[in-house]
Protein backbone atom coordinates (compact mmCIF):
# COMPACT_ATOMS: atom_id res chain seq x y z
CA UNK A 1 0.00 0.00 0.00
CA UNK A 2 3.11 2.28 0.71
CA UNK A 3 3.91 2.62 -3.08
CA UNK A 4 0.29 3.84 -3.93
CA UNK A 5 -0.37 6.52 -1.46
CA UNK A 6 1.49 9.81 -2.88
CA UNK A 7 1.65 13.09 -1.56
CA UNK A 8 1.22 16.08 -3.75
CA UNK A 9 1.84 19.50 -2.05
CA UNK A 10 -0.45 18.89 1.42
CA UNK A 11 -2.87 16.74 -0.14
CA UNK A 12 -2.79 12.45 -0.05
CA UNK A 13 -3.75 10.39 -3.12
CA UNK A 14 -4.27 7.24 -4.34
CA UNK A 15 -2.47 6.22 -6.78
CA UNK A 16 -3.32 2.60 -8.55
CA UNK A 17 -1.52 1.53 -11.54
CA UNK A 18 -4.07 -0.34 -14.06
CA UNK A 19 -2.62 -3.67 -15.59
CA UNK A 20 -1.39 -3.04 -18.99
CA UNK A 21 -4.20 -6.00 -20.16
CA UNK A 22 -6.78 -4.02 -18.85
CA UNK A 23 -5.94 -0.27 -19.48
CA UNK A 24 -7.96 -0.12 -22.66
CA UNK A 25 -10.57 -0.17 -20.27
CA UNK A 26 -9.47 3.44 -19.36
CA UNK A 27 -9.25 5.75 -21.77
CA UNK A 28 -7.99 9.30 -21.23
CA UNK A 29 -9.30 12.34 -22.00
CA UNK A 30 -7.00 12.30 -25.81
CA UNK A 31 -8.24 8.46 -25.84
CA UNK A 32 -5.54 6.99 -24.97
CA UNK A 33 -5.65 4.13 -22.50
CA UNK A 34 -4.64 5.23 -18.97
CA UNK A 35 -1.60 3.72 -17.04
CA UNK A 36 -2.83 4.77 -13.77
CA UNK A 37 -6.25 5.88 -11.36
CA UNK A 38 -5.15 9.16 -9.23
CA UNK A 39 -8.14 9.31 -6.18
CA UNK A 40 -8.21 12.23 -3.87
CA UNK A 41 -7.89 11.35 -0.28
CA UNK A 42 -7.43 15.25 1.65
CA UNK A 43 -4.88 16.11 3.83
CA UNK A 44 -4.80 14.45 7.32
CA UNK A 45 -2.31 11.37 6.43
CA UNK A 46 -3.98 9.44 9.39
CA UNK A 47 -7.14 9.32 6.99
CA UNK A 48 -5.77 8.87 4.35
CA UNK A 49 -3.90 5.61 5.03
CA UNK A 50 -6.93 3.40 5.55
CA UNK A 51 -8.70 5.17 2.50
CA UNK A 52 -6.16 4.36 0.32
CA UNK A 53 -5.85 0.69 1.04
CA UNK A 54 -9.64 0.37 0.62
CA UNK A 55 -9.36 2.26 -2.64
CA UNK A 56 -6.40 -0.23 -3.71
CA UNK A 57 -9.04 -3.32 -2.41
CA UNK A 58 -11.73 -1.96 -4.15
CA UNK A 59 -9.83 -1.48 -7.62
CA UNK A 60 -7.96 -4.95 -7.57
CA UNK A 61 -11.58 -6.63 -7.43
CA UNK A 62 -12.36 -4.65 -10.15
CA UNK A 63 -9.31 -5.42 -11.92
CA UNK A 64 -10.19 -9.06 -11.27
CA UNK A 65 -13.41 -8.66 -12.67
CA UNK A 66 -12.79 -7.36 -16.13
CA UNK A 67 -10.50 -10.30 -16.16
CA UNK A 68 -12.96 -12.36 -15.77
CA UNK A 69 -15.54 -10.85 -18.47
CA UNK A 70 -17.81 -8.24 -16.94
CA UNK A 71 -17.82 -4.93 -18.23
CA UNK A 72 -16.72 -1.92 -16.59
CA UNK A 73 -20.22 -0.25 -17.03
CA UNK A 74 -21.63 -3.25 -15.53
CA UNK A 75 -19.73 -2.94 -12.66
CA UNK A 76 -20.28 0.69 -12.24
CA UNK A 77 -23.76 -0.19 -12.46
CA UNK A 78 -23.59 -2.62 -10.07
CA UNK A 79 -21.85 -0.75 -7.75
CA UNK A 80 -24.39 2.27 -7.97
CA UNK A 81 -27.18 -0.09 -7.26
CA UNK A 82 -25.38 -1.81 -3.92
CA UNK A 83 -24.70 2.00 -2.92
CA UNK A 84 -28.20 2.88 -3.39
CA UNK A 85 -29.83 -0.34 -1.73
CA UNK A 86 -27.00 0.66 1.28
CA UNK A 87 -28.38 4.34 1.63
CA UNK A 88 -31.96 3.38 1.19
CA UNK A 89 -31.36 0.76 4.40
CA UNK A 90 -29.63 3.20 6.50
CA UNK A 91 -32.85 5.45 5.86
CA UNK A 92 -35.42 3.07 7.25
CA UNK A 93 -32.88 2.19 10.33
CA UNK A 94 -33.30 5.89 11.35
CA UNK A 95 -37.17 5.76 10.62
CA UNK A 96 -37.66 3.21 12.87
CA UNK A 97 -34.86 4.93 15.49
CA UNK A 98 -37.30 7.96 15.31
CA UNK A 99 -39.74 8.07 18.41
CA UNK A 100 -41.63 10.75 16.66
CA UNK A 101 -42.58 9.02 13.89
CA UNK A 102 -46.45 7.83 13.70
CA UNK A 103 -46.87 4.34 12.92
CA UNK A 104 -48.87 5.15 9.98
CA UNK A 105 -45.80 7.41 8.87
CA UNK A 106 -43.86 3.79 9.74
CA UNK A 107 -46.09 1.70 7.58
CA UNK A 108 -45.56 4.42 4.81
CA UNK A 109 -41.99 4.69 4.60
CA UNK A 110 -42.03 0.82 4.39
CA UNK A 111 -44.23 0.70 1.61
CA UNK A 112 -41.74 3.37 -0.63
CA UNK A 113 -38.68 1.28 0.44
CA UNK A 114 -40.34 -1.84 -0.78
CA UNK A 115 -41.43 0.08 -3.88
CA UNK A 116 -37.29 1.43 -4.07
CA UNK A 117 -35.57 -1.92 -3.40
CA UNK A 118 -37.60 -3.59 -5.95
CA UNK A 119 -36.39 -0.89 -8.78
CA UNK A 120 -32.65 -1.13 -7.52
CA UNK A 121 -32.06 -4.61 -7.20
CA UNK A 122 -32.80 -7.80 -10.16
CA UNK A 123 -32.31 -9.99 -7.01
CA UNK A 124 -35.76 -11.64 -5.20
CA UNK A 125 -34.28 -11.73 -2.35
CA UNK A 126 -33.49 -8.13 -1.59
CA UNK A 127 -36.75 -6.93 -2.51
CA UNK A 128 -38.47 -9.13 0.04
CA UNK A 129 -38.98 -6.90 3.16
CA UNK A 130 -40.39 -8.48 6.63
CA UNK A 131 -43.22 -6.85 8.00
CA UNK A 132 -41.89 -6.85 11.62
CA UNK A 133 -38.45 -5.18 11.17
CA UNK A 134 -35.98 -4.37 13.64
CA UNK A 135 -33.21 -2.01 14.37
CA UNK A 136 -29.73 -4.09 12.99
CA UNK A 137 -27.12 -4.43 15.75
CA UNK A 138 -24.46 -2.01 15.38
CA UNK A 139 -21.41 -4.68 13.19
CA UNK A 140 -18.24 -4.21 13.32
CA UNK A 141 -16.76 -2.66 10.07
CA UNK A 142 -15.09 -4.74 7.61
CA UNK A 143 -11.49 -4.76 7.36
CA UNK A 144 -10.68 -3.17 4.00
CA UNK A 145 -6.93 -3.97 4.37
CA UNK A 146 -7.60 -8.14 3.43
CA UNK A 147 -4.54 -9.76 2.62
CA UNK A 148 -3.39 -10.11 -1.16
CA UNK A 149 -2.10 -13.09 -2.81
CA UNK A 150 1.66 -11.74 -2.88
CA UNK A 151 1.15 -11.26 1.55
CA UNK A 152 -0.36 -14.81 1.68
CA UNK A 153 2.05 -16.46 -0.56
CA UNK A 154 5.08 -15.14 1.55
CA UNK A 155 3.24 -16.33 4.77
CA UNK A 156 3.52 -19.96 3.03
CA UNK A 157 6.77 -19.75 1.46
CA UNK A 158 8.11 -18.83 5.00
CA UNK A 159 6.20 -22.02 6.62
CA UNK A 160 6.89 -23.93 4.11
CA UNK A 161 11.37 -23.29 4.50
CA UNK A 162 10.72 -23.37 8.66
CA UNK A 163 9.52 -27.20 8.31
CA UNK A 164 12.39 -27.89 5.71
CA UNK A 165 10.72 -28.37 3.01
CA UNK A 166 12.96 -29.02 -0.43
CA UNK A 167 13.77 -26.13 -1.96
CA UNK A 168 12.56 -27.02 -4.95
CA UNK A 169 8.69 -27.54 -3.63
CA UNK A 170 9.21 -23.80 -2.49
CA UNK A 171 10.49 -22.51 -6.13
CA UNK A 172 7.60 -24.65 -7.71
CA UNK A 173 4.91 -22.74 -5.26
CA UNK A 174 6.90 -19.23 -6.45
CA UNK A 175 6.35 -19.62 -10.24
CA UNK A 176 2.52 -20.89 -9.79
CA UNK A 177 1.68 -18.08 -7.78
CA UNK A 178 3.63 -15.75 -10.15
CA UNK A 179 1.95 -17.04 -13.12
CA UNK A 180 -1.32 -16.26 -11.23
CA UNK A 181 -0.74 -12.60 -10.21
CA UNK A 182 0.80 -11.91 -14.12
CA UNK A 183 -2.81 -13.12 -15.61
CA UNK A 184 -4.90 -11.65 -12.81
CA UNK A 185 -3.11 -9.02 -10.24
CA UNK A 186 -2.14 -8.75 -6.79
CA UNK A 187 -5.08 -9.06 -5.42
CA UNK A 188 -7.03 -9.35 -2.04
CA UNK A 189 -8.16 -13.02 -1.60
CA UNK A 190 -11.75 -12.07 -0.93
CA UNK A 191 -11.62 -10.82 -4.79
CA UNK A 192 -10.43 -14.51 -5.98
CA UNK A 193 -14.01 -15.84 -6.86
CA UNK A 194 -14.88 -19.29 -8.59
CA UNK A 195 -14.90 -17.60 -11.59
CA UNK A 196 -11.68 -15.95 -11.63
CA UNK A 197 -10.35 -19.53 -9.89
CA UNK A 198 -11.70 -21.33 -12.97
CA UNK A 199 -11.09 -18.71 -15.73
CA UNK A 200 -7.05 -18.97 -14.67
CA UNK A 201 -7.30 -22.61 -14.56
CA UNK A 202 -8.77 -22.99 -17.66
CA UNK A 203 -6.07 -20.75 -19.37
CA UNK A 204 -3.22 -22.81 -17.75
CA UNK A 205 -5.11 -25.68 -19.21
CA UNK A 206 -5.08 -24.21 -23.14
CA UNK A 207 -0.73 -24.70 -23.15
CA UNK A 208 -0.55 -27.84 -20.41
CA UNK A 209 -1.47 -31.12 -19.19
CA UNK A 210 -4.10 -31.55 -16.65
CA UNK A 211 -1.47 -33.05 -14.16
CA UNK A 212 0.39 -29.01 -14.61
CA UNK A 213 -2.97 -27.65 -14.64
CA UNK A 214 -3.98 -29.33 -10.81
CA UNK A 215 -0.12 -28.36 -9.31
CA UNK A 216 -1.15 -24.77 -10.44
CA UNK A 217 -4.76 -25.44 -8.69
CA UNK A 218 -2.75 -27.15 -5.31
CA UNK A 219 -0.55 -24.36 -5.00
CA UNK A 220 -3.40 -21.62 -5.00
CA UNK A 221 -5.04 -23.78 -2.55
CA UNK A 222 -2.47 -24.04 -0.33
CA UNK A 223 -1.75 -20.26 -0.25
CA UNK A 224 -5.59 -19.92 0.80
CA UNK A 225 -6.02 -22.38 3.29
CA UNK A 226 -2.46 -21.06 4.72
CA UNK A 227 -4.24 -17.55 5.33
CA UNK A 228 -7.09 -19.24 6.69
CA UNK A 229 -5.35 -20.76 9.23
CA UNK A 230 -3.66 -17.55 10.27
CA UNK A 231 -6.85 -16.04 10.14
CA UNK A 232 -6.45 -13.90 7.22
CA UNK A 233 -9.30 -15.69 4.92
CA UNK A 234 -12.67 -16.70 5.38
CA UNK A 235 -15.21 -18.33 3.25
CA UNK A 236 -15.36 -21.26 1.41
CA UNK A 237 -11.54 -21.72 -1.13
CA UNK A 238 -12.34 -20.75 -4.31
CA UNK A 239 -10.08 -23.76 -5.44
CA UNK A 240 -11.82 -26.55 -4.13
CA UNK A 241 -12.74 -28.83 -6.24
CA UNK A 242 -10.64 -27.16 -9.50
CA UNK A 243 -8.72 -30.33 -10.46
CA UNK A 244 -9.02 -31.91 -13.53
CA UNK A 245 -9.06 -35.73 -14.04
CA UNK A 246 -4.87 -36.34 -15.10
CA UNK A 247 -3.94 -39.49 -16.30
CA UNK A 248 -0.57 -40.81 -15.21
CA UNK A 249 2.60 -40.53 -16.77
CA UNK A 250 3.57 -43.88 -18.15
CA UNK A 251 7.19 -44.37 -18.54
CA UNK A 252 8.81 -47.34 -20.63
CA UNK A 253 12.13 -49.04 -19.88
CA UNK A 254 14.72 -48.96 -22.73
CA UNK A 255 16.02 -52.04 -24.76
CA UNK A 256 19.59 -53.47 -24.65
CA UNK A 257 19.62 -52.35 -28.60
CA UNK A 258 17.97 -48.75 -27.61
CA UNK A 259 21.14 -48.45 -24.87
CA UNK A 260 24.17 -49.80 -27.42
CA UNK A 261 23.08 -47.00 -30.02
CA UNK A 262 22.99 -44.71 -27.58
CA UNK A 263 26.14 -44.81 -25.65
CA UNK A 264 27.47 -45.67 -29.05
CA UNK A 265 26.89 -41.80 -29.29
CA UNK A 266 27.67 -40.18 -26.36
CA UNK A 267 31.41 -40.97 -26.03
CA UNK A 268 32.70 -39.74 -22.88
CA UNK A 269 35.66 -37.57 -21.73
CA UNK A 270 38.06 -38.08 -18.70
CA UNK A 271 39.36 -34.33 -18.74
CA UNK A 272 37.33 -32.61 -20.91
CA UNK A 273 38.51 -28.97 -21.69
CA UNK A 274 35.77 -27.09 -20.91
CA UNK A 275 33.08 -28.44 -18.81
CA UNK A 276 29.29 -28.03 -20.56
CA UNK A 277 25.95 -29.66 -20.35
CA UNK A 278 26.76 -31.48 -23.70
CA UNK A 279 30.36 -33.09 -21.84
CA UNK A 280 28.35 -33.83 -18.68
CA UNK A 281 25.63 -35.92 -20.88
CA UNK A 282 27.40 -38.97 -20.89
CA UNK A 283 28.30 -39.48 -17.49
CA UNK A 284 24.91 -38.20 -15.98
CA UNK A 285 23.39 -41.32 -18.62
CA UNK A 286 25.80 -43.52 -17.92
CA UNK A 287 25.59 -43.36 -13.96
CA UNK A 288 21.43 -43.35 -14.43
CA UNK A 289 21.60 -46.50 -16.21
CA UNK A 290 23.67 -48.25 -13.96
CA UNK A 291 22.33 -46.81 -10.21
CA UNK A 292 18.76 -46.10 -11.34
CA UNK A 293 19.10 -42.60 -9.54
CA UNK A 294 16.81 -39.38 -10.69
CA UNK A 295 18.42 -36.96 -13.18
CA UNK A 296 18.26 -33.98 -10.59
CA UNK A 297 20.46 -36.19 -8.24
CA UNK A 298 22.93 -37.13 -10.53
CA UNK A 299 23.39 -33.34 -11.80
CA UNK A 300 23.80 -31.65 -8.23
CA UNK A 301 26.14 -34.29 -6.76
CA UNK A 302 29.21 -32.87 -5.85
CA UNK A 303 32.68 -34.34 -6.36
CA UNK A 304 33.02 -34.98 -2.93
CA UNK A 305 29.99 -37.07 -2.95
CA UNK A 306 31.50 -39.85 -4.75
CA UNK A 307 33.92 -41.19 -1.92
CA UNK A 308 35.17 -43.93 0.37
CA UNK A 309 32.94 -46.12 2.73
CA UNK A 310 34.35 -48.07 5.00
CA UNK A 311 31.96 -51.33 5.35
CA UNK A 312 32.54 -54.31 7.61
CA UNK A 313 36.63 -54.74 6.59
CA UNK A 314 35.31 -53.37 2.86
CA UNK A 315 35.67 -49.87 1.40
CA UNK A 316 32.88 -49.28 -1.02
CA UNK A 317 32.96 -46.28 -3.19
CA UNK A 318 29.26 -44.83 -3.42
CA UNK A 319 27.34 -42.09 -4.36
CA UNK A 320 26.09 -39.81 -1.42
CA UNK A 321 22.57 -38.77 -2.40
CA UNK A 322 22.06 -36.60 0.31
CA UNK A 323 19.92 -33.25 1.43
CA UNK A 324 21.76 -29.93 2.65
CA UNK A 325 23.05 -27.06 1.07
CA UNK A 326 22.40 -26.95 -2.55
CA UNK A 327 21.11 -30.03 -2.78
CA UNK A 328 17.37 -30.76 -2.68
CA UNK A 329 15.97 -34.42 -3.23
CA UNK A 330 12.50 -35.36 -3.86
CA UNK A 331 11.81 -37.07 -0.39
CA UNK A 332 13.09 -38.55 2.94
CA UNK A 333 13.85 -42.07 0.85
CA UNK A 334 15.77 -40.34 -1.57
CA UNK A 335 18.60 -40.27 0.79
CA UNK A 336 20.92 -43.12 0.43
CA UNK A 337 24.41 -44.19 -0.31
CA UNK A 338 24.48 -45.80 -3.58
CA UNK A 339 27.72 -48.28 -4.14
CA UNK A 340 29.58 -47.08 -7.61
CA UNK A 341 28.92 -50.10 -10.05
CA UNK A 342 31.90 -51.35 -11.48
CA UNK A 343 31.19 -50.67 -14.47
CA UNK A 344 31.26 -46.86 -14.03
CA UNK A 345 34.92 -47.75 -12.77
CA UNK A 346 35.63 -49.49 -15.83
CA UNK A 347 34.62 -46.49 -17.74
CA UNK A 348 36.82 -44.06 -15.88
CA UNK A 349 34.17 -42.55 -13.61
CA UNK A 350 36.81 -42.08 -10.69
CA UNK A 351 39.60 -41.07 -13.00
CA UNK A 352 37.34 -38.10 -14.08
CA UNK A 353 36.41 -37.70 -10.53
CA UNK A 354 40.10 -37.23 -9.06
CA UNK A 355 40.77 -35.17 -12.46
CA UNK A 356 37.93 -32.28 -10.96
CA UNK A 357 38.43 -29.18 -9.14
CA UNK A 358 36.02 -28.95 -5.55
CA UNK A 359 32.93 -28.37 -6.20
CA UNK A 360 30.17 -30.03 -8.61
CA UNK A 361 30.65 -33.31 -10.22
CA UNK A 362 29.45 -31.77 -13.44
CA UNK A 363 30.89 -27.88 -13.09
CA UNK A 364 29.36 -27.36 -16.26
CA UNK A 365 25.87 -27.43 -15.18
CA UNK A 366 24.02 -24.32 -13.90
CA UNK A 367 20.88 -24.06 -11.79
CA UNK A 368 17.95 -22.41 -13.78
CA UNK A 369 15.39 -20.21 -12.35
CA UNK A 370 12.52 -20.62 -14.69
CA UNK A 371 12.39 -24.50 -13.76
CA UNK A 372 12.62 -24.05 -9.94
CA UNK A 373 16.05 -23.43 -9.33
CA UNK A 374 17.27 -27.13 -11.33
CA UNK A 375 20.35 -27.85 -12.50
CA UNK A 376 20.10 -30.88 -14.70
CA UNK A 377 17.24 -28.65 -16.51
CA UNK A 378 19.45 -28.34 -19.64
CA UNK A 379 20.23 -32.15 -19.27
CA UNK A 380 16.62 -33.36 -20.08
CA UNK A 381 16.13 -31.17 -23.14
CA UNK A 382 19.94 -32.14 -24.42
CA UNK A 383 18.55 -36.15 -23.80
CA UNK A 384 15.72 -35.35 -25.00
CA UNK A 385 17.53 -34.21 -28.62
CA UNK A 386 19.84 -36.86 -28.51
CA UNK A 387 16.92 -39.26 -28.42
CA UNK A 388 15.18 -38.12 -31.71
CA UNK A 389 18.36 -37.86 -33.42
CA UNK A 390 19.21 -40.97 -33.20
CA UNK A 391 15.12 -42.08 -33.87
CA UNK A 392 15.17 -43.82 -30.69
CA UNK A 393 12.01 -41.22 -29.30
CA UNK A 394 9.30 -43.58 -28.61
CA UNK A 395 5.79 -42.53 -26.29
CA UNK A 396 7.41 -42.82 -22.53
CA UNK A 397 10.80 -42.88 -23.28
CA UNK A 398 12.89 -40.54 -21.96
CA UNK A 399 15.81 -39.70 -19.06
CA UNK A 400 13.10 -41.23 -16.48
CA UNK A 401 13.26 -44.85 -18.26
CA UNK A 402 16.63 -45.36 -16.66
CA UNK A 403 14.93 -45.43 -13.51
CA UNK A 404 12.11 -48.35 -15.09
CA UNK A 405 15.46 -49.59 -16.66
CA UNK A 406 17.29 -50.35 -13.95
CA UNK A 407 14.22 -51.67 -11.89
CA UNK A 408 13.90 -54.33 -14.71
CA UNK A 409 17.75 -55.14 -14.35
CA UNK A 410 17.04 -55.91 -10.57
CA UNK A 411 13.73 -57.71 -10.72
CA UNK A 412 15.16 -60.20 -13.79
CA UNK A 413 18.21 -60.78 -10.72
CA UNK A 414 15.82 -61.96 -8.46
CA UNK A 415 16.32 -58.81 -5.99
CA UNK A 416 13.97 -58.51 -3.09
CA UNK A 417 11.80 -55.56 -3.86
CA UNK A 418 12.92 -53.84 -0.31
CA UNK A 419 16.69 -54.01 -1.60
CA UNK A 420 15.47 -52.95 -5.14
CA UNK A 421 14.29 -49.83 -3.19
CA UNK A 422 17.05 -48.94 -1.40
CA UNK A 423 18.80 -49.22 -4.68
CA UNK A 424 16.36 -46.32 -6.06
CA UNK A 425 15.52 -44.59 -3.81
CA UNK A 426 11.82 -45.49 -2.93
CA UNK A 427 10.06 -45.52 0.52
CA UNK A 428 9.96 -48.81 2.03
CA UNK A 429 6.41 -49.98 3.61
CA UNK A 430 6.45 -50.57 7.23
CA UNK A 431 10.17 -49.67 7.78
CA UNK A 432 11.55 -47.07 9.97
CA UNK A 433 14.57 -47.01 7.60
CA UNK A 434 15.55 -47.40 4.23
CA UNK A 435 18.89 -46.99 3.57
CA UNK A 436 22.23 -48.81 4.15
CA UNK A 437 24.70 -46.72 5.60
CA UNK A 438 27.59 -48.58 7.07
CA UNK A 439 28.39 -52.34 8.03
CA UNK A 440 27.26 -55.36 6.13
CA UNK A 441 24.27 -53.81 4.54
CA UNK A 442 26.24 -51.60 2.34
CA UNK A 443 28.51 -54.53 1.53
CA UNK A 444 25.64 -56.49 0.63
CA UNK A 445 24.17 -53.67 -1.28
CA UNK A 446 27.07 -53.49 -3.39
CA UNK A 447 26.88 -57.07 -4.39
CA UNK A 448 23.06 -56.30 -5.22
CA UNK A 449 23.89 -52.89 -7.33
CA UNK A 450 26.36 -55.43 -9.34
CA UNK A 451 23.10 -57.38 -10.46
CA UNK A 452 22.59 -54.22 -12.66
CA UNK A 453 23.76 -55.31 -16.21
CA UNK A 454 22.55 -55.58 -19.83
CA UNK A 455 23.12 -58.47 -22.17
CA UNK A 456 25.44 -57.05 -24.69
CA UNK A 457 25.93 -53.44 -23.95
CA UNK A 458 29.76 -52.41 -24.34
CA UNK A 459 30.91 -49.69 -23.33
Amino acid sequence: MAQNLQQKGRAYFCQILIPRPLRHHFPGETGKPRASIWESLGPDLTTAKPKCAERVAYWEGVFARLRAGESLDDIRAADEREQAEARERERVGRLWTDPNLAPDEVTAAMDTLRKRLAQLSARPAVVAVPFEIRPAPAVAPVATTSETVIQAAAALYGALERDKRRRTTVDGHRLRVRAFIEACGDIPLPAITRRVASDFLDRIGKSRSNRTRNAYSATMTLVIETARKRGRFEGSNPFDGMKARAEGKSYVPFEPAELQRLFAALPREVRPAEHSPETALPWVALIAAYTGMRLEEIAQLSATDVHEQQANGATITVFDIHNGGNNALKNKASARLVPVHSELVRAGLLDYVRALPQGLLFPGLTRRASKGGKIGARLGELFRKKLVALGLKRDGLNFHSFRHTVAGALERAGVAQTDAARVLGHAIAGMSYGVYSSGPGLKRLAGIVEEIHYDGLKE
